[in-house]
């Protein structure tokens, strides 16, 4: 098992994170009563985790329809289904077509497999680790995505849209990818982001690799013009 204190301090010396990093992971049971949350949004979670705080969600609690079925824990809700929660309710896009599309095309971890989400900062967390969230700014990104391919080569890909824990949690973990996001709007609100801010995603099977290549790559000469 992974120092995670030791590796989340190293993140945070190495790229000077203004936020801790944060793990977040699902679990195939339900955690005891007492350790449910109140009613919150996955994306408060995040950044509660990011303030200290471990805290645990299922789908009772998990007040965000998109965040509970994209994490695999409720069936999707009829009117994410056919559109009209992102056309009409919240208007993001021109027609239920359009957010249809988009749900389509949006990666979810598949129903039932995890019972409760927790989330956590990562210097506190145990056992295995499913995703760790780094919230920084594009420079910071920069270098994370230079550690995930400094062996492999290649490219790192990055999505937003409508649904930040699609992008930033589910398909990093279906896919076993480092990836981007800029993060949506209610992300950004309920995380209090600032516009400078975005979203890297490391898978954590990936998360000692990225370290071990970071101590090789922050001293670049190349950063030295940045």
């Amino acid at each position: 098992m992974q120092d995670y204190a030791a590796v989340s301090n190293l993140l945070i010396t190495k790229l000077g994170l203004k936020r801790k990093p944060i793990a977040i992971t699902l679990l195939p049971e339900r955690p005891p009563m007492e350790k449910l949350t109140e009613p919150i949004r996955l994306c408060e979670m995040w950044a509660r985790a990011m303030g200290g705080e471990t805290v645990y969600a299922t789908e009772k609690e998990e007040t965000c329809g998109g965040g509970a079925y994209y994490m695999g824990l409720a069936e999707m809700a009829p009117v994410q289904r056919n559109g009209t929660l992102l056309s009409k309710l919240y208007p993001l896009y021109a027609t239920p077509m359009a957010a249809v599309r988009t749900n389509e095309l949006s990666p979810r971890i598949p129903f039932g497999t995890g019972q409760a989400t927790v989330c956590c900062p990562l210097d506190n967390a145990e056992g295995y680790v499913d995703v760790v969230m780094i919230v920084c700014d594009s420079v910071t990104a920069m270098k994370l995505v230079d550690a995930a391919l400094f062996e492999t080569g290649g490219y790192v890909s990055g999505m937003t849209g409508p649904a930040t824990c699609s992008v930033a949690v589910a398909h990093t973990y279906l896919s076993g990818e480092v990836n981007y996001c800029m993060a949506d709007v209610g992300a950004r609100e309920y995380m209090k982001l600032t516009p400078d801010e975005l979203i890297v995603s490391i898978p954590g099977d990936r998360l000692a690799d990225v370290v071990r290549n970071l101590e090789k790559t922050t001293g670049s000469v190349l950063y030295d013009r940045l």
